[in-house]
């Protein structure tokens, strides 16, 4: 558990608090790393499973607290297993948004989900207030 939230934390810290970046994408990479520690994985093996579950979940968007976060949460919780069982064939830099080193792909989930969300983010509000087909 301390593994999983630790991780958890990390990835969400730059976010920031809201954002249009489903906040269960950290959750998902968290639980990932954590299992992969239960399974006897160490730095090399967890940082595989972060970047493999970035990589795979990382265009999620949160348009709200509602019943689908817990579908969203199941899928990213699945990537990070997907990503725990792929470490002898995981992204690399260059694969999307994957750059060389766990940091670095942190980074640029950090920047997509900062700055190249805002637009998403505003366009979310205005369909869930009742604006969905204005343009």
């Amino acid at each position: 558990m301390v593994i999983s939230n630790l991780v958890t934390i990390h990835l969400k810290t730059d976010i920031g608090c809201l954002s249009a970046y489903c906040g269960a994408t950290s959750a998902g990479c968290g639980a990932g790393a954590g299992i992969t520690y239960l399974y006897g994985g160490r730095y090399c093996e967890i940082a595989h499973t972060i970047v493999n579950a970035i990589a795979i979940d990382s265009g999620m968007i949160c348009d709200g607290a509602k019943a689908g976060c817990a579908a969203k949460i199941a899928s990213t919780a699945e990537a990070g297993l997907l990503g725990m069982q792929m470490h002898d064939s995981q992204f690399y830099g260059g694969d999307g948004i994957v750059e060389k080193g766990v940091e670095n792909t942190i980074r640029n989930g950090d920047t997509l989900a900062s700055v190249g969300m805002r637009e998403t983010d505003r366009t979310i509000i205005h369909i869930m207030t009742g604006g969905a087909g204005e343009k």
